[in-house]
């Protein structure tokens, strides 16, 4: 088998959305939680619904865990 380097690369993990994208870059910042959900203009239950998708899907269980990985994988 050979590798051929014009076929795009395939992501590994399930793309984020724009709100978990969001939520990432305030997951970096040195925020609380409630203020996250402040910043979202949401309730904590949806802050934190959107914080298990990003540590799903970036394969990690906290929040320094998915910001190291989404700077590894230039998402931030």
């Amino acid at each position: 088998m050979s590798l051929r380097f014009d076929q795009p690369k395939k992501c590994w993990f399930e793309p984020l959305s724009e709100r978990e994208l969001e939520v990432l870059k305030l997951l970096r910042s040195e925020l609380e939680r409630s203020e996250i959900a402040h910043e979202l203009h949401s309730v904590s239950e949806h802050r934190a619904y959107h914080t298990q998708n990003i540590y799903a899907k970036l394969g990690v269980n906290n929040r320094r865990a998915a910001v190291r990985r989404a700077e590894e994988l230039d998402l931030l």
